[in-house]
């Protein structure tokens, strides 16, 4: 009998004590008439923007040749890969290999292009233009001499706005690249 109360006295200091610490333990509940929780900001959807590129090269003050590229891309407030890419040229044969097959080198211009919204209507840009192009001089293998351009760049610009972002020169034959970027924004 004296076992029944000490187990039944455990049992009601163990009731009591849970009976105390429950409210602490218990969440509050939501009211069921609230409306469910909404962001805070509404995704926003991307704007199609228009970009021209033009690839220029000079020798001096001659224009030996200028390329333009316009293509669409589509500006949203993160991006994590190129939107855009283009690749125009042809694969120019430059040896043979060990077992008799004729190997070939790609040229021509590749270019990479994704953008960004930076708000009060300016976007930015992330673009990589790449230009390679066999040249007309002769080298101490009787192979083709291969020229090559890369640029990297990150302009931020408005709807109609155009800005030669890069002007570069070959050191070996002295001519000049120029890469002049505009965007616009379709209405």
């Amino acid at each position: 009998m004296k076992k029944r109360i000490s187990l039944f006295a455990l049992f009601l200091i163990a009731m009591l004590t849970c009976s105390q610490l429950a409210p602490m333990a218990v969440g509050q509940e939501k009211p069921k008439d609230s409306p469910p929780a909404k962001s805070a900001e509404p995704a926003s959807s991307p704007i199609p923007l228009r970009i021209q590129v033009v690839f220029t090269e000079y020798d001096g003050d001659k224009k030996i040749v200028s390329l333009p590229y316009s293509f669409t891309v589509n500006a949203d407030e993160h991006h994590a890969r190129p939107d855009t890419q283009i690749r125009d040229g042809a694969r120019l044969p430059i040896s043979w290999n060990k077992d008799q097959n004729l190997q070939y080198l790609d040229i021509g211009t590749n270019i990479d292009c994704s953008a960004q919204t930076e708000g009060e209507g300016r976007y930015k840009l992330v673009l990589t233009v790449e230009r390679s192009s066999a040249s007309q001089e002769s080298s101490s293998t009787n192979g083709p001499v291969i020229r090559q351009f890369r640029a990297e760049m990150n302009p931020i610009l408005r709807d109609g706005q155009t800005l030669e972002s890069v002007m570069a020169t070959d050191p070996v034959n002295g001519h000049v690249y120029r890469v002049s970027v505009t965007l616009i924004v379709p209405k």
